[in-house]
C-alpha cells in the first residue's frame, strides 16, 4: 500500500488555528430588501482568546418601528448621530478579513450584510460561515427544548446572556460557540472543515469513526472499508480518496451506509497514478474479495445477451459467459436492458420468440411473418447471421430494423416505431462497445501512454503500468477463444476508459493491427414520418 506525505492544507484546518468572527446585527425588520441595519456587533476569537471587537450603531435612514424600540431599546434619538451603513462597511470588512463568520441564525445576518454590500457597490461576503443554531440542533439534539440563543446561553450557564443588543448577543454567541466546539470534539471533530460539515451529519456512534480518515491520501485511488477479522466490507474508487471517504460520514441518509460505518473498524487505501488503474483495481478487488456491501452492484452487472448457434439456435439472456461456442454481448447492468436488446434482435430477423424454438409448430408471430415457425434450417441461418453481426459488421441487421420501423410508422403505429428506435439506439451503442472490446482483445498487446505513465494492455486486461522509460517490450500472445466474465468486464472497462477519457493518450506500440470502430450506425437519423402521438 502506497503512502503519501501530505500538507496541513490537505488534512484540514485545525480548530486551534482558526480565527472566528462572531457577528450579530440589529435591524428595523426581518426583510433585507425592505429593512435596514441599526447596530453591528462583532468579536474575533482564536483558541478561546479575544483578538478584537467591533461595535457601532448605524443610522438606518428611516424611523425605527415601535416594536423594534420595545424589543431592543434602540430609538431614533439614540441613532441621531450614528454613521450610515455605507460609512461602516469599509471598516467592518477590514475587521472581519478572512476569518470564519459565526452567527446564530446566520442566514439572517449574512443576508442583511450582503444586501447592504450590494446596495453600496461591494462584492458579497466570501467568508466561510458557521451557524451556531444549526450546529446546536445537531450536537444538542433532544437535550434542550429549543435552540434559541437565550435558551442555549442559559443551558450552558454562559457568562454572557443575550438582550437583543448586537454586541451583548455577540458575547453570548461566543460563549455558546466554545461550548459547541467542546461538544463537537467529543464526536471526533478536529478541523474547521469537519465543524462546518457536521451540520449535515448524523451524529451517532459512527461519526466518531471519522478519525479513521485523517491519514487518507488526496488523489486517485481505491479505498476499502475493513470490518472485524480483516473482512473487506466495501471497495470503492475516487479521484480524491480522502474527500470521497469522508463524504460517507456527512448527511448520507441511506441505511446501508450507516450499517457499513457501524461495521467498519479500519479503512485501507491504494494510491494509483491514473483513474484507469484505480477502476481496474476496484473491479479486481470486488471480484476476488466479494465485499458484502458491493455484492448487490456486482450481481446487477452480470447480464449478457447470449446468441447460441448450436442446434436450432437461440437468443436468450445469461448471467455469465461460458466456454460453449456461443456469442456473448455484455456485461450489462440489468436484465431489463438485455431483454430490450433481445426484442430488438427479434425485430431485425424472424427468429423464434418461444422458449423452445425446436418444438415450435407455429404461433401468432409466424402467422404475422414475425417468426419462421417450424423451419429449423432457416432459423439456424438467421441466428448465425445475428452472431456474425455481433462479431462483425451489423449493417444488415440495422437495415432490417429500419425497414421494420418504417413499416410501423406507415401503419401509424408511431409509439411502437419510437420504442423500436430507442431500443435500436441502445443496441447500436452496445455493439460499438462490444466491437471496441473485441478489437482490444484481438490486438493482444497494446502499449499506451498518459503523460510519462505507460500502460500495457494484453488481451484486453491491464498487465503492467509504470514509467514510459521502463516500458517492457511487447510479447504477442494468442487471442483467447473464450473470454470469462472477469476478462470481459476488465476489457470493457479499458475500452470504455480509452473512449471517454479527456486525458491525452498516445499509442506507443501495438503488436497487431488495432482497429477501433469510429462510431455506431446512426440510428437517430431513422426518421419517423409522423410525430409520435401520445
Amino acid at each position: 500500500m502506497a503512502l503519501l506525505q501530505r500538507s496541513f492544507e490537505e488534512l484540514g484546518t485545525p480548530l486551534a488555528e482558526v480565527t472566528f468572527c462572531v457577528v450579530d446585527l440589529e435591524t428595523t425588520g426581518g426583510s433585507p430588501a425592505e429593512c435596514s441595519i441599526t447596530e453591528v456587533g462583532a468579536c474575533k476569537v482564536r483558541m478561546g482568546e479575544v483578538q478584537g471587537t467591533f461595535q457601532t450603531l448605524v443610522d438606518p435612514g428611516e424611523p425605527v418601528p415601535a416594536f423594534i424600540r420595545l424589543l431592543t431599546g434602540i430609538s431614533d434619538e439614540l441613532l441621531a448621530e450614528a454613521p450610515p451603513i455605507e460609512a461602516v462597511l469599509p471598516s467592518f470588512l477590514e475587521f472581519i478579513g478572512g476569518s470564519v463568520l459565526v452567527a446564530h441564525n446566520a442566514r439572517f445576518d449574512v443576508g442583511f450584510l450582503n444586501a447592504a454590500l450590494a446596495r453600496w457597490g461591494h462584492e458579497p461576503l466570501a467568508n466561510r460561515v458557521l451557524d451556531t443554531a444549526i450546529l446546536a440542533r445537531k450536537v444538542l439534539a433532544g437535550e434542550v427544548r429549543n435552540h434559541k440563543l437565550e435558551t442555549l446561553a442559559r443551558h450552558f450557564r454562559c457568562a454572557h446572556q443575550p438582550n437583543h443588543r448586537a454586541f451583548q448577543d455577540v458575547l453570548a454567541t461566543v460563549d455558546v460557540l466554545h461550548h459547541m466546539i467542546e461538544r463537537a470534539t467529543g464526536f471526533g471533530v478536529t478541523t474547521l472543515e469537519d465543524l462546518i460539515a457536521i451540520s449535515g451529519a448524523k451524529l451517532d456512534g459512527t461519526f466518531r469513526k471519522i478519525g479513521l480518515t485523517e491519514d487518507l491520501p488526496r488523489g486517485i485511488g481505491v479505498y476499502r472499508f475493513i470490518g472485524r477479522g480483516g473482512k473487506t466490507l466495501y471497495v470503492g474508487k475516487a479521484t480524491d480518496v480522502r474527500s470521497r471517504v469522508r463524504s460517507y460520514f456527512y448527511a448520507d441518509p441511506r441505511r446501508k451506509i450507516r450499517d457499513l460505518l457501524r461495521q467498519t473498524e479500519s479503512i485501507e487505501t491504494e494510491v494509483h497514478a491514473t483513474m484507469l488503474e484505480a477502476e481496474i483495481a476496484e473491479a479486481r478487488a470486488i471480484s476476488a474479495e466479494l465485499p458484502s456491501h458491493n455484492r448487490a452492484g456486482k450481481r446487477e452487472a452480470t447480464w449478457y445477451v447470449k446468441v447460441d448457434t448450436k442446434g436450432c439456435g437461440k437468443v436468450s439472456a445469461a448471467r455469465s459467459p461460458r466456454d460453449d461456442g456461443a456469442v456473448y454481448l455484455g456485461p450489462f447492468a440489468s436484465l431489463r436492458t438485455v431483454r430490450g436488446m433481445i426484442d430488438t434482435l427479434r425485430d431485425s430477423a424472424p427468429i423464434h420468440r418461444c422458449s423452445t424454438p425446436s418444438n415450435c409448430k407455429g404461433c401468432a408471430f409466424s402467422e404475422m411473418g414475425r417468426c419462421i415457425g417450424s423451419n429449423v434450417d432457416q432459423h439456424r441461418d438467421e441466428i448465425g447471421n445475428i452472431a456474425r453481426a455481433l462479431n462483425g459488421d451489423p449493417a444488415g441487421l440495422f437495415d432490417r430494423i429500419e425497414e421494420r420501423m418504417h413499416s410501423l410508422a406507415g401503419q401509424e403505429r408511431y409509439e411502437e416505431a419510437a420504442d423500436l428506435r430507442a431500443r435500436a439506439e441502445t443496441l447500436a451503442g452496445a455493439l460499438a462497445s462490444h466491437a471496441e472490446m473485441q478489437a482490444l482483445v484481438r490486438a493482444s498487446g497494446v502499449l499506451v501512454a498518459i503523460g510519462d505513465r505507460a500502460l500495457l494492455i494484453e488481451n484486453g486486461k491491464l498487465a503492467w503500468a509504470g514509467s514510459t522509460e521502463d516500458a517492457p517490450p511487447l510479447a504477442p500472445k494468442a487471442c483467447p477463444g473464450y473470454l470469462d466474465a472477469d476478462t470481459k468486464r476488465e476489457a470493457s472497462l479499458v475500452s470504455s476508459w480509452l473512449r471517454r477519457t479527456r486525458e491525452s493518450v498516445r499509442l506507443l506500440r501495438v503488436d497487431a493491427p488495432w482497429l477501433r470502430p469510429i462510431g455506431s450506425r446512426p440510428i437517430a437519423r431513422f426518421a419517423i414520418k409522423e410525430p409520435v402521438k401520445r
